[in-house]
């Protein structure tokens, strides 16, 4: 397609912009993407993996600490509520889902290494909300 301009002759490529990169239809622009709230729940993911790795090491439990009662837990539950949604993204297709799958599985080798299956829990639970530290 050509176009009359002042007697000279602007070519442009049949996508319709007048940009030959490709990269970016200005007919519609897009802001940058942040970090995303995916990185937002590996990190609360992260930090409650590291803080069961914690407990774990303690030679003994505190005296405020009871295995069976939730609010008690050392295991976060904004951590598994973190990780509940993550594994909702990694079912996705992509690049960056193969990425927070990779990042994933390490977490979820240290958090499998520090806490025993729970009796207790119910099987429609995820894996993860089954599990809990073993008893000192």
């Amino acid at each position: 397609m050509t176009a009359r301009h002042d007697e000279t002759l602007i070519y442009f490529p049949r996508g319709g912009t007048g940009d030959t990169t490709g990269s970016v239809n200005r007919h519609r622009p897009r802001k940058p993407r942040s970090d995303g709230a995916a990185l937002g729940y590996l990190k609360d993911w992260q930090q409650a993996v590291e803080q069961v790795e914690q407990a774990s090491l303690l030679p003994q439990p505190p005296a405020w600490w009871s295995s069976r009662c939730p609010c008690c837990s050392p295991i976060p539950e904004a951590g598994l509520e973190a990780r509940d949604r993550l594994e909702t993204l990694q079912r996705r297709a992509g690049r960056r889902a193969h990425r927070l799958r990779v990042a994933l599985g390490e977490l979820d080798e240290r958090y499998l290494e520090v806490t025993v299956v729970d009796s207790d829990a119910f099987a429609a639970q995820n894996w993860w909300r089954r599990r809990r530290l073993p008893e000192w």
